[in-house]
């Protein structure tokens, strides 16, 4: 199972969190569960807006980095 926080639009994976994800601070209406994933892929792979991903800590092969933020 994926939790999905709405305010960040970040998906997380329920079968191995981490500290980092801090999957407790996120309020209960602002997480969406999903259960599968394949639907979290539609949900990465989609062009529209809001655009999801993963969380970089316990989904690194969905989570989209923009280099272009750094400079």
């Amino acid at each position: 199972m994926y939790l999905t926080d709405l305010r960040t639009n970040t998906i997380h994976d329920l079968s191995h969190p981490r500290y980092e994800c801090h999957i407790e601070d996120i309020p209960e209406e602002s997480g969406k569960k999903i259960y599968t994933l394949d639907t979290v892929k539609r949900m990465c792979e989609s062009e529209h807006i809001p655009r999801f991903q993963g969380c970089q800590y316990c989904m690194p092969d969905f989570y989209f980095f923009d280099m272009n933020k750094i400079f």
